[in-house]
């Protein structure tokens, strides 16, 4: 039978061999462990948002944004142009199918088209993410109002802002500066008489004084900026809720606004066959004088007509003895999906977005009024932009109670009679007064 060996030498070279064995058997296994985790870390997704929206003019300019929010934090922003139109219905069927994205351009302010989506969770209600508050403090007021959905709204949903707003816009008029010095116009008009001996000045000088789109919502945004620079408070409401009447000498003195107007030779030869891209294109080739206009057209212009830049901006002339406030509001919303897993992901990237220095950027490059209000004080850009932000504090204020649909048909027709000068204000005003009490366009 063999021996054991008793010599202690070969005892300690063999505890060392041990040792040595033990010692690289642990380095292979952390050096496993080590490629297995950078392995996982590599396999890892990227967390990537897709955003719908219909900003053609902007499409550039957020793709620009997106890839420079991936550069600073890694997360893709995966960005979808879809119709405008197409939006509401797209929209719809990936709700049905569960195929939504995870940020959505808003194709309508906080009301009853996007009530449904809200109760149903997939619109995020904003105001309970964590830092809401200080958030939404950074816009401006009537920007918000826009987006929210108030305590107690007839479609019940939570109360809270459900869409951010990206921009917001208003209603003034544009003037071209080449023909009103062409015309010998060195002051613009405050009133109604100073609106009309302008516009003679222009006819006189053979250019067509004043377009904007009347064959289409433009001449309704007009009026309602008109009726309440006209038509009191208390004598609106009244007839608004049915208490009153439309055919009174408040609303036919508002009506004859445009028949003065019509008489003086303010409108361009035709404005009743002009749609608003009709219109901008008069103005932007230099055919008429000014434009009655959204904020808007100073990026379709830059886009179009990027040679068109000796214009500028004005805001409305009074009329009445009650303020004059002019039609607009916020513009641009965004909204987060709010069954996405990435929800968190896409507040933050929307708070990045509507940050400083990217709505900045947004305004340099758009040429929309920013809603971050801290930018929109402080914007030394382009004096038209600044001229349509300072229209932000003369917006129409919300009102509980609103014309009825028929009325505001009949009453549209009857303007573009009256600008047509086949029409009396008080044969307007007394059929809107029948539709009221029909709830039947005349």
């Amino acid at each position: 039978m063999a021996r054991m060996s008793t010599n202690p030498r070969r005892k300690k070279v063999a505890a060392i061999a041990a040792i040595g064995l033990s010692l690289t058997l642990a380095l292979t296994a952390c050096a496993g462990g080590s490629d297995a985790a950078d392995a996982d870390a590599a396999e890892a997704p990227k967390t990537t948002l897709t955003f719908w929206h219909y900003f053609t003019d902007r499409a550039d300019l957020l793709q620009e944004l997106a890839t420079q929010y991936e550069d600073e934090t890694g997360v893709e922003i995966k960005l979808e142009l879809v119709p405008g139109d197409a939006l509401p219905q797209k929209f719809q069927a990936a709700a049905q199918a569960d195929q939504l994205p995870d940020i959505s351009a808003g194709w309508t302010s906080a009301g009853e088209k996007l009530a449904p989506y809200a109760l149903e969770g997939k619109i995020l209600n904003l105001s309970t993410v964590d830092g809401a508050a200080e958030w939404f403090e950074e816009f401006a007021p009537s920007a918000i109002q826009g987006v929210t959905y108030t305590d107690d709204n007839q479609w019940d949903v939570d109360p809270g802002a459900y869409l951010v707003p990206l921009d917001t816009n208003n209603m003034q008029i544009l003037y071209n500066k080449d023909l009103f010095e062409q015309a010998g116009i060195t002051d613009l008009p405050t009133d109604l008489d100073e609106f009309i001996e302008v516009s003679q000045k222009l006819r006189d000088a053979d250019i067509q004084p004043f377009v904007s789109g009347f064959s289409s919502w433009p001449l309704g945004s007009l009026a309602s900026m008109y009726v309440d620079n006209v038509v009191p408070a208390d004598v609106r409401t009244a007839a608004y809720d049915g208490s009153g009447r439309y055919d009174t000498p408040e609303w036919i003195e508002f009506l004859t606004v445009f028949e003065k107007l019509a008489e003086g030779g303010v409108f361009a030869d035709g404005i009743l066959g002009y749609d608003m891209p009709a219109a901008e294109t008069l103005f932007a080739s230099g055919q008429v004088g000014m434009i009655f206009d959204g904020s808007w057209a100073l990026g379709v212009f830059n886009e179009t007509s990027p040679d068109f830049k000796n214009y500028g901006v004005f805001m409305p002339p009074s009329v009445g003895d009650e303020t004059l406030y002019i039609p607009g509001g916020v513009g641009s919303t965004i909204f987060v999906v709010g069954t996405s897993p990435n929800a968190d992901a896409s507040v933050a990237f929307l708070k990045w977005l509507t940050a400083t220095d990217q709505q900045k950027k947004y305004a340099e490059a758009s040429f929309n009024i920013p809603a971050n209000r801290q930018v929109a004080e402080e914007l030394e850009l382009d004096e038209n932009i600044a001229a349509f932000a300072a229209g932000a504090d003369k917006l129409t204020p919300a009102s509980p109670v609103a014309m009825q649909g028929a009325v505001v048909t009949t009453m549209t027709a009857g303007l573009q009679l009256i600008i047509a000068g086949s029409d009396t204000p008080a044969a307007v005003a007394a059929r809107m007064q029948l539709a009221q009490e029909t709830d039947l366009a005349q």
